[in-house]
């Protein structure tokens, strides 16, 4: 496995695959800008970990930007509300997303959710209520919503094949993606075990934790299924979390099945790594907003390369990659200081708004937040 130089380019919606082991602590401080770096996408063999436990095969969810410009020893927290998030350029990227003969995922029956740790806290993040908030948002961008005037359509999931962005990442039979999300949940509650790595996780547990329960019973893994290890606030990911990224995505053969999997932790101890809203957010939780972007940005990768050889640039980026920390023109200002740009139909309630990154049109390499105008 080729290992590359590490750059420190500001490029904020950069992301490449990590190669590297667990970075010092005087490293991490600058590490925000080294995963940044465009790299070239490495299909040479198997995700696997190595001797920490960390598995260099994995697309990263880059930090925000404008960590970059702030105080290392200062507040992490320490953002007023009321600044907006950066809408994005409206230009296609300069090197656009292209078709590697790789499969994508055509059918999506459900994504398992992991909850690992302590989700029953007293923070007011860590919470049923923040639970409920990811549900309400999964739940949300599975849904087809054709020539609606109520919901601002999310990546642009619609029912005509012609208008639908997600239609256009297809696979060599020329069969495509059709959600990025399954109105089917399973949840699995995990409390924090020394099985697991206890309140620090590896990249090695979080497989872990994936093959328990995708082989739940002596069941097979579920081919179609994206399984989703969501961490509470108390725990740390020993490959980067909050110093070089916000959240993960890879894959790994299980018997003879290619399992699509994720990591997405609560930033709750250091907001600003991970979110634009650290005083307020849409649903009055902070961390757990943060996660929902996250979470939206994972799940459109996972559709569109499973399994890291399907649709990605020159540069190594996949579509959530070449959108990150853009969120459109189309935001509102809520009365406690926050933004959203998405109003979702939940499970819970009627609707619930959000604010999620852009996602990429195929078609021209440009974002939008949604398809039906189109939003940019």
């Amino acid at each position: 496995m080729k290992e590359l130089p590490m750059s420190f380019s500001t490029d904020s919606i950069g992301k490449s695959l990590l190669r590297t082991s667990v970075l010092t602590v005087a490293l991490a401080v600058c590490s925000s800008a080294a995963q940044a770096a465009p790299n070239q996408q490495d299909q040479s063999g198997e995700p696997t970990a190595d001797a920490f436990g960390t598995i260099s095969k994995k697309i990263v969810h880059p930090l925000a930007d404008w960590v970059l410009t702030m105080n290392p020893f200062g507040n992490p927290n320490a953002v007023p509300a009321g600044i907006q998030p950066p809408a994005g350029s409206t230009a296609p990227a300069t090197s656009p997303i292209s078709y590697h003969t790789g499969p994508v995922m055509t059918s999506l029956s459900k994504v398992v959710v992991i909850w690992y740790g302590n989700w029953n806290q007293s923070n007011s993040s860590d919470t049923p209520v923040g639970q409920q908030i990811i549900r309400d948002a999964l739940y949300g961008l599975s849904q087809v919503i054709s020539g609606s005037s109520t919901y601002t359509n999310y990546a642009g999931i619609t029912t005509t094949a012609t208008s639908s962005q997600l239609s256009n990442y297809y696979q060599t039979d020329k069969s495509s993606v059709t959600q990025v999300s399954a109105e089917t949940i399973e949840e699995h509650p995990q409390p924090t075990s020394s099985t697991y790595g206890g309140k620090t996780l590896t990249d090695a547990y979080v497989l872990k934790l994936v093959k328990t329960y995708a082989s739940a019973n002596g069941a097979s893994p579920d081919p179609n299924a994206i399984y989703l290890v969501l961490s509470s606030s108390d725990i740390a990911e020993s490959s980067g979390f909050l110093s070089r990224y916000c959240g993960w995505h890879t894959y790994a053969t299980v018997g003879t099945t290619p399992v699509k999997y994720a990591f997405i932790g609560n930033p709750k101890k250091r907001l600003s790594s991970c979110s634009y809203q650290t005083t307020a957010s849409p649903n009055n939780n902070p961390g757990v907003d943060a996660m929902t972007s996250v979470i939206a940005h994972e799940l459109m990768e996972a559709v569109t390369d499973p399994q890291l050889n399907a649709w990605y640039n020159a540069n190594g980026q996949e579509n959530g990659d070449m959108c990150a920390w853009t969120f459109g023109s189309n935001q509102t200002l809520l009365a406690n200081g926050s933004y959203y740009n998405v109003t979702l139909p939940t499970s819970s309630t009627s609707s619930g708004n959000y604010l999620l990154q852009r996602a990429l049109a195929s078609t021209n390499s440009a974002c939008y937040i949604n398809a039906d105008g189109p939003q940019q």
